[in-house]
């Protein structure tokens, strides 16, 4: 997304099914969203962006005693959306500077120098990296990023929602659930 003005991004919600190789198919995905209310209309663009829906602020909990969030486009401001990019071919790492080193399944061990590895460009979802703790040996899909990060095809990305401010429902993951015969998860990342 281009941003036209130097305001900070405040974070996004992104929803991902839990398997990361599982990719339902993006029409049915905005028809069910639509259906329920979580999203509007669309918003100009070539991407798929959608302004919240009537059921918006019914299947997100927010945290907190005062939060207000924008759902409007003002010219140069952020606001809440909720964007469905295209599926990627292959699980990739979805990472921002609140992501934290994922923790080995095995032991909870940190993988410490995860950033290295990304430097390395050792981002193949299918790649086996060893615990430096336990010696257990995993595919990168396959560590604890909690959520803070995660490998996944198939997202949907709630803009301008801080980490931790609002958290799905179960009725919106049950939506999700049902729809796609599929766990959904979701965690937060920060530009």
């Amino acid at each position: 997304m281009t941003r036209t003005s130097n305001a900070v991004h405040t974070g996004r919600l992104l929803l991902t099914p839990s398997d990361p190789w599982h990719c339902p198919d993006r029409a049915p995905l905005i028809a069910a969203l639509a259906a329920g209310g979580f999203i509007g209309d669309p918003l100009s663009g070539p991407e798929a962006a959608f302004r919240v829906g009537p059921a918006f602020l019914e299947l997100l909990a927010f945290t907190g005693c005062a939060v207000s969030i924008a759902t409007e486009p003002s010219p140069g401001a952020p606001f809440c959306h909720v964007r469905i990019p295209p599926a990627a071919r292959v699980p990739c790492l979805h990472h921002g500077r609140n992501t934290r080193a994922p923790r080995c399944g095995a032991c909870r061990g940190r993988l410490s120098d995860w950033r290295a590895w990304i430097g390395e460009g050792v981002l193949d979802p299918t790649a086996i990296l060893r615990c430096p703790s336990c010696g257990a040996r995993q595919p990168l899909t396959q560590w604890d990023w909690k959520q803070q990060g995660g490998f996944a095809r198939r997202l949907i990305q709630i803009e301008e929602i801080f980490p931790g401010e609002a958290v799905p429902t179960p009725a919106l993951l049950a939506l999700l659930t049902a729809t796609h015969d599929c766990e959904w998860r979701y965690f937060y990342l920060q530009d």
